[in-house]
């Protein structure tokens, strides 16, 4: 699509989000391969505090975001015709390809996986009607909500329990083979330990984020139905949606942070109280995500933001290259920082690489039309096109 053509916002939006999830994801390359900042002592302030803000303003908000996109460029790839199909099919086992080699060898947290294998689940949804397309994203948030409640119950019941008899959990004895690797091994010492730890820990993120994901998805498919962000928006919906995301959504984000930032400090109800938190920040990141959009959306009214949209357009290549940037750094193999740098130290580079690539994105525009991942994934989907 010709630049002059395309509409800007999903791209801003979509730019943006990618600075969230580079603040989110570096804690993990950096700090500890399995807890993040959960495993730094946060009873200190200079911990707690960066700890606290990236719970309540990045963690769980611009996972949804990327992934209602996904969902509405879903709608731009099979445009409502089944004979596209093939197109979107190939290209999202071109992201499974890519997941795979992703959380192999740069970042066993992948997102690209997952969303290759819930992109083929989608299909079964995308020719539904509206209608079945929000009871389905209603029964997904609803069971998903009902879940993390009872696990959070269940958790309390059994502190609870344990605190009547004077006992508590024991401590978690888990010996993350990943930090190792990072600390002392090579690349391809690495790179095994990072699928070990993907192997072991990657069906329960499937389970306990997949379906969030594909309810984000669903979503997406149905405001690109209506053209929701490549037409003029209400500037009063817009405007609701950024009052309510950022008044209550936030409030609401702040009260599980807050839970889990206490949860460090409790010795008997510690469990229950993080996964409390973590249930607040998880199901009402939603709302928290409409009011990021909503406000995005009329700053993009008075503002061009076109670092922030170069970079939605070179999405895949970013989300890429802050892996490859954040392993190189933290890595043995590499500069060798893994667990060397504050938390504050290590967000401030989070949001220095994306600045970066968003800049070098900016640049590459004015040469080609996309990004060079964006060009592999797309020529590789084409290979599945119906020859006439």
């Amino acid at each position: 699509m010709n630049l002059k053509t395309r509409d800007s916002f999903p791209d801003i939006l979509r730019g943006f989000a990618l600075l969230g999830i580079a603040i989110v994801n570096i804690q993990y390359f950096s700090i500890s391969t399995f807890n993040g900042a959960e495993s730094l002592d946060l009873t200190k302030f200079e911990n707690g505090s960066v700890a606290f803000i990236v719970w309540a303003l990045f963690q769980a908000k611009f996972y949804l975001l990327f992934s209602f996109l996904f969902g509405y460029s879903a709608h731009y790839v099979i445009k409502s015709e089944k004979s596209n199909r093939r197109r979107f099919v190939g290209r999202n086992i071109g992201l499974l390809l890519l997941g795979a080699i992703h959380f192999s060898f740069f970042f066993h947290g992948d997102i690209l996986f997952l969303y290759g294998a819930l992109g083929l689940l989608l299909l079964a949804f995308y020719f539904r009607k509206e209608k079945t397309l929000k009871v389905w994203i209603w029964i997904i948030y609803i069971l998903t909500t009902l879940m993390f409640v009872a696990i959070s119950l269940f958790a309390l019941l059994g502190e609870f329990f344990l605190a009547s008899k004077g006992k508590s959990l024991p401590a978690d004895e888990y010996v993350d083979v990943l930090d190792v690797a990072l600390r002392n091994g090579n690349f391809l010492e690495a790179a095994a330990a990072r699928v070990e730890l993907w192997l072991i820990f990657a069906p329960q993120g499937f389970f306990l984020q997949g379906p969030l994901v594909l309810a984000a998805f669903m979503l997406g498919v149905l405001v690109a139905r209506k053209g929701g962000l490549a037409e003029n928006l209400s500037p009063r919906l817009m405007k609701n949606y950024a009052i309510w995301g950022l008044t209550l959504g936030l409030g609401l984000q702040l009260v599980g942070a807050y839970l889990m930032l206490m949860s460090s400090s409790s010795e008997d109800f510690g469990l229950s109280l993080y996964l409390g938190g973590l249930t607040l920040n998880f199901m009402t990141a939603p709302l928290m995500s409409a009011g990021i959009v909503g406000a995005l959306w009329l700053l993009s009214q008075k503002f061009k933001f076109t670092t922030l949209s170069a970079a939605g357009r070179h999405s895949l290549s970013i989300y890429l290259g802050q892996s490859l940037v954040f392993s190189t750094l933290f890595s043995a193999w590499g500069f060798g920082l893994f667990q060397e740098i504050s938390l504050l130290g290590v967000v401030l580079i989070a949001a220095a690489t994306w600045l970066g690539l968003a800049v070098l994105a900016e640049l590459n525009l004015k040469f080609r039309s996309r990004g060079p991942m964006e060009a592999l994934l797309s020529n590789f989907s084409k290979l599945f096109e119906r020859k006439s």
